[in-house]
């Protein structure tokens, strides 16, 4: 079951290809200086989109897939604003907080619910995939990031 939800989403040309910055992320992308997607040539590079807990009582696994299913929408309308799509994405990256006080999920659990709401958005063949834990994630109750890199010839006619 898939977030529907729409966002708003700007696009800007550059030299190389083009920038995409959805509205909900226009504060950060002001304040950190960076592109939320970024088009060059036939390869589109996403930077990466947390799933966070703001709260400071733990995510169950429900509200857990709930989040990741709002990272794994926001990618996929990034990258169709950039004529490219989820069936593109050659490399997942994405960075875990194993452990965090913000989600009721040991990292067995984590792994696992990450795995299954990835297999909504990703189905077989799967792109490649690293696996990374780190100590802290930006903004605070960060619990996993996630980023993609998709290769999309412009060629092909249009995109997605």
């Amino acid at each position: 079951m898939k977030d529907q939800s729409v966002v708003t989403i700007h696009t800007h040309a550059t030299t190389t290809g083009q920038v995409v910055v959805p509205a909900v992320l226009k504060d950060d992308v002001d304040q950190f200086h960076y592109a939320p997607a970024r088009r060059a040539g036939d390869f589109v590079f996403l930077s990466g989109i947390v799933a966070c807990n703001r709260q400071p009582t733990p995510m169950d696994a429900e509200q857990f897939r709930t989040e990741l299913r709002h990272v794994f929408t926001l990618m996929e309308q990034l990258l169709g604003a950039a004529q490219a799509g989820l069936g593109d994405v050659v490399e997942l990256q994405m960075f875990h907080v194993f452990g965090s006080d913000r989600l009721a999920l040991d990292k067995g659990g984590q792994l696992a619910t990450i795995a299954e709401v990835r297999d909504e958005f990703f189905p077989a063949p799967y792109p490649a995939c690293v696996e990374l834990a780190v100590a802290d994630l930006n903004p605070e109750g960060g619990l996993v990031e996630i980023k993609a890199t998709a290769f999309a010839p412009l060629s092909r006619g249009g995109g997605a």
